[in-house]
């Protein structure tokens, strides 16, 4: 869906898992990737997949904690133009970061979050605006820009 929008953008994934997106990005013409993943094993295969594929100088894994991760990108002034998170379903993660994100101010100016989510879950992030959904199957995109 973003394969296109993805040339020289500064790309982070936030609940990595094994870090497949975010490669994916970096693999599509992202100028950075930055991935945060609390699992130690996740982080493992994070590490893996990224030294397989030669990708270990363009990409920063953060591990532990997401809401403090951000707190710590905040601190270092960094932003991005692309914020990817797919949190576990069902446990609210997907308002709870997204209000973080938009108050600690880590989009870019022109950046987006997009966020995965069951298709049964309704994504609403009072401080950014929605642009698109797309569902597929049990799986929902939200997109989301800053309101300025």
């Amino acid at each position: 869906m973003l394969q296109f929008d993805l040339a020289e953008k500064s790309f982070l994934d936030l609940f990595a898992g094994s870090g497949q997106i975010g490669i994916e990005a970096l693999s599509r013409g992202a100028s950075s990737l930055d991935l945060v993943e609390s699992d130690r094993k996740a982080q493992q295969v994070i590490r893996q997949n990224l030294s397989a594929l030669g990708l270990l100088k363009k990409a920063h894994l953060w591990p532990g904690d997401v809401e403090r991760v951000l707190t710590r990108l905040k601190a270092e002034s960094r932003q991005f133009d692309l914020i990817f998170m797919d949190p576990p379903y069902q446990h609210g993660w997907e308002d709870r970061i997204g209000r973080q994100i938009a108050e600690l101010g880590l989009l870019t100016e022109d950046g987006m979050l997009i966020v995965e989510s069951s298709s049964e879950t309704e994504v609403e992030i009072p401080l950014l605006e929605k642009i698109r959904e797309k569902t597929y199957k049990t799986t929902r995109y939200t997109f989301f820009v800053r309101k300025d």
